[in-house]
């Protein structure tokens, strides 16, 4: 048989056949061989591929990282919506950039250096100091991680270390630079300054009828109202249902009994602990206790003070130690000495500090919400028939209020709410949870539109008929005339005192004095206390603060003050800070600003790496990967 096949496969035509299949092979079933990227491919950067294993298990590693810290799991989605996908993404590609210089180079690790950089790592230190084995497994089996996988991801990061050190390993901020960003910080500057204000105009008179209109008619669509609609609505929850009335005391006092530990406060104690490293320690402290020494004597015998030694206020339950919890409770009164506890984890002599006894709330204190806890339990077995009879009576064309009446039931009436859920009382309406849900579909519906029923997510539901809409529309003066009034006042103070404050900047700027001018007419100018751009001195706004850096000595400049007033200012002193780099503050700016000089070069390096040897992404397989298949 084999023969046969071998004398068909010889022949010319057979030859022809192959040849087809392979190149049908080669366009369809293997394209992405011969365009250099495998099928199982996700990214490659250069000549190196990350396989969608890999990525795959990359992917969920950081996932599961970023969940521990945030303490919940954090699935595919929520990760695409936080920008987490994106950055495990650069990340990976970054890595496999450098991982492709680093190969270039010919760089490596010896396994020496890796076992000293891990057994040198502190977060694998143990209590003595010394690297502890059994945590490391602890840590790496806690992140999802065994040896091997770790020791060559240590390896591939010391190597991409070497890299990113000779790359911006080194790069310290020019003094030159340090010097105009301490200055920058620290430079200190005073102001003459003139305050504008409301009040330093005097009574503005009314506006005519005419000019009124005029103002109105210009800004009439600031004063339009709004579209707004009146509904009815019906909602039925445990609360609306729940009669405590119906609740006997015989019912609520089985409760209380029930649910005792909910109102009773257990008794709770305060101790100080001062523990040996031995038996033999602590019964000799034991003895000079019972010799006549203090407590407090002994604590500073050992240097420590009395509140480094302090448990907390503390139940029984809440000690970690089960033992020390039986010594601390079994003092009598406050400064009672222990004798020596044998401790979980040390020897201990226990001191009695603070007693706070346990309390216990009587039924008759408790009585009506128990009742109305039980009244509201018994109203969710209810309230699914409830809800199938509302359906029922709407079904058959009655109206909510009417329903309501049937059924013994409040209905909520509303006129006229704006869109954004306000009243006509100028109130939000809240009338319901999740209210947000409800005023959305009462403006997405009409009047005589059979609505769904609004489900609240386990808190209820809710029924609504929108009974009237009143469209958007201008509104004449005489109904905003009050609004109008104020609005032209306030436009009218603004107006006058930028008048006023430009013409005394203008002639501060020919030559004349500040102070002088501003009392020729009728204000007082006062001069600060120096101040630095990142304060905030008092009766400075934060833009007057920013003008009185934007010029030299003697600038002037007129700006908003705080609320509506305007602000005149003159720099009157500026005093340059002499820079010393041996300051604290200097050196954590210095290691910042060298910081963002080296992740700026770092930047550009990688981003002209990854031009120079490609970057490829194979986008259906990354995006089955991190969930995304479907887009």
């Amino acid at each position: 048989m084999l023969d046969v096949l071998r004398r068909g496969a010889s022949t010319w035509i057979s030859k022809l056949l192959l040849a087809v299949l392979i190149v049908s092979f080669g366009i369809w079933g293997i394209a992405d061989v011969f365009r250099g990227f495998g099928s199982n491919v996700a990214f490659r950067v250069g000549s190196t591929e990350i396989g969608m294993g890999q990525f795959d298990q990359t992917f969920q590693r950081e996932l599961h990282q970023l969940s521990l810290r945030l303490k919940r799991p954090l699935n595919k989605e929520e990760a695409a919506k936080l920008g987490v996908t994106r950055q495990i993404i650069d990340k990976v590609v970054t890595e496999a950039t450098i991982s492709e210089v680093a190969r270039d180079l010919r760089l490596g690790v010896s396994d020496q250096e890796i076992a000293t950089d891990i057994t040198q790592d502190p977060s694998f230190k143990g209590a003595s100091g010394a690297f502890d084995r059994n945590r490391f497994v602890d840590l790496l089996r806690s992140n999802g991680w065994n040896e091997d996988y770790y020791v060559v991801k240590r390896r591939a990061d010391l190597v991409r270390g070497q890299v990113l050190e000779g790359v911006s390993g080194g790069m310290t901020a020019p003094a030159a630079l340090l010097e105009v960003i301490d200055q920058f910080r620290n430079e200190q500057r005073s102001v003459r300054m003139v305050t504008l204000s409301a009040e330093t105009l005097g009574e503005i008179a009314a506006p005519s009828d005419a000019d009124l209109a005029a103002f109105f008619e210009a800004r009439k669509a600031a004063f339009r109202a709004g579209e707004t609609r009146s509904f009815d609505a019906l909602l039925l929850d445990t609360a609306s249902m729940a009669r405590a009335s119906d609740i006997t005391d015989d019912d609520a006092r089985a409760e209380y009994t029930r649910q005792k530990t909910r109102f009773t406060s257990p008794e709770k104690r305060r101790v100080h602990q001062l523990t040996f490293d031995d038996a033999a320690a602590a019964e000799a402290a034991a003895k000079k206790l019972a010799a006549g020494t203090s407590f407090a004597d002994l604590v500073a015998e050992r240097g420590a003070k009395l509140e480094d030694l302090d448990l907390g206020l503390l139940t029984k339950a809440n000690y970690l130690d089960a033992k020390v919890a039986d010594a601390a409770f079994a003092l009598a009164k406050v400064g009672d000495v222990s004798p020596v506890v044998p401790g979980r984890f040390r020897n201990a002599v226990l001191q009695l500090a603070e007693v706070v006894p346990g309390a216990e709330k009587p039924y008759a204190e408790v009585a009506d919400e128990l009742k109305l806890d039980l009244a509201k339990r018994r109203a969710e077995t209810e309230i699914l028939a409830r809800h199938d009879q509302i359906e029922d009576a709407i079904a058959g064309g009655g109206k909510l209020r009417d329903i309501a009446q049937r059924f013994g039931m409040t209905p909520i009436v509303v006129e006229k709410m704006a869109k954004d859920g306000t009243l006509t009382d100028g109130t939000t309406f809240a009338a319901i949870p999740d209210a947000a849900k409800l005023i959305g579909a009462v403006f997405e519906s009409d009047v005589g539109v059979e609505n769904e029923t609004l489900d609240l997510g386990g808190k209820g539901f809710v029924w609504y008929a929108v009974t009237a809409v009143a469209p958007a529309h201008d509104r004449p003066l005489a109904e905003v005339r009050d609004r109008v009034l104020g609005a032209w006042k306030t436009e009218e103070i603004r107006k006058r005192l930028v008048e006023i404050a430009e013409r005394i900047t203008d002639r501060v700027k020919k030559g004349e004095d500040l102070v002088a001018v501003a009392k020729e007419l009728g204000f007082e100018a006062t001069t600060t206390t120096e101040f630095k751009r990142d304060d905030r001195p008092e009766g400075l706004s934060p833009a007057a603060v920013a003008a009185a850096f934007e010029g030299p000595e003697g600038h002037i400049a007129s700006v908003a003050g705080n609320g509506d007033a305007r602000i005149v200012l003159q720099v009157a002193s500026v005093t340059a800070p002499a820079y010393f780099g041996e300051t604290e503050d200097a050196r954590n700016v210095a290691e910042r600003t060298a910081m963002t000089i080296q992740n700026t070069l770092l930047e550009s390096w990688l981003a002209q790496v990854q031009k120079d040897v490609g970057v490829y992404t194979h986008q259906a397989n990354v995006a089955r990967v991190i969930g995304r298949a479907k887009d």
